[in-house]
């Protein structure tokens, strides 16, 4: 599996890698810009992201954005689609709708993660 983990805190950035240790590739962005340019690299060629995991809060583009446009070059490319987890520190029934409904964000988790929660959610989709 190879994971791509987006967010500007880069002890969460670590956080998740951990989980994921032993499991998956990992490659990091700190930006949504940055995720973004990593996405549209990895398309089309056989090392394409399993599992996009994405804080929704960054400065300047932010998690909601960065989807919207991943999702646009997926399907510009026609097929891949990764999994992705929303994974922020807020719980506003806005921000989770927007999310799962409009986002098209797979999954949604709530800081502070929990390993046995996050490893839960790869078995639920597959990834594990």
């Amino acid at each position: 599996m190879k994971a791509l983990i987006v967010d500007d805190v880069e002890m969460n950035r670590e956080l998740l890698a951990f989980f994921l240790e032993g499991q998956a590739a990992v490659v990091c962005a700190e930006s949504g810009e940055a995720a973004l340019k990593l996405v549209e690299d990895a398309l089309g060629t056989e090392k394409y992201f399993d599992l996009i995991c994405m804080d929704i809060f960054m400065p300047g583009m932010d998690g909601h954005e960065t989807l919207k446009k991943i999702r646009e070059k997926e399907a510009e490319h026609g097929g891949a689609r990764a999994t992705v987890f929303m994974v922020t520190g807020s719980s506003s029934p806005d921000d989770m709708f927007d999310a799962l409904t409009q986002g098209g964000c797979d999954d949604y988790l709530t800081k502070p993660l929990m390993q046995q929660t996050f490893s839960d959610l790869l078995v639920k989709h597959g990834l594990r």
